[in-house]
């Protein structure tokens, strides 16, 4: 008779925190931003927030984007559908793409 044992190994869990529609690692953040993290979620809106100016450019960003698409689209005599599931195609991938710069900027990479 043979007996096998086996070690798994499991990584640890790290513990995320929300903040600003982003889940966070405050770990993996720098001390500084960590504690921007923290007081922000502490005081509300009245604190720094690490994400302003990407926020900013992702709205200032999405609104050209999305308006451009549109009007391109309307001019070249494309249905509502097709309009609807391009401006819906654009929204993700905008939204992914500046997850990825906030995450970026959240661990300072």
């Amino acid at each position: 008779m043979v007996t096998i044992i086996a070690t798994i190994f499991v990584p640890p869990t790290t513990q995320t925190t929300l903040f600003r529609g982003v889940e966070v690692e405050l770990e993996r953040c720098s001390e500084q931003t960590r504690r921007h993290i923290e007081t922000a979620l502490k005081r509300g809106t009245n604190t720094p927030n690490p994400l302003a100016d990407l926020e900013a450019l992702e709205e200032n960003t999405t609104a050209q984007a999305v308006g451009q698409l549109a009007a391109t689209m309307l001019a070249q005599n494309a249905s509502t559908e097709q309009v609807e599931d391009a401006l819906c195609e654009l929204r993700t991938y905008m939204d992914e793409h500046f997850l990825q710069r906030k995450l970026v900027r959240l661990y300072e990479r």
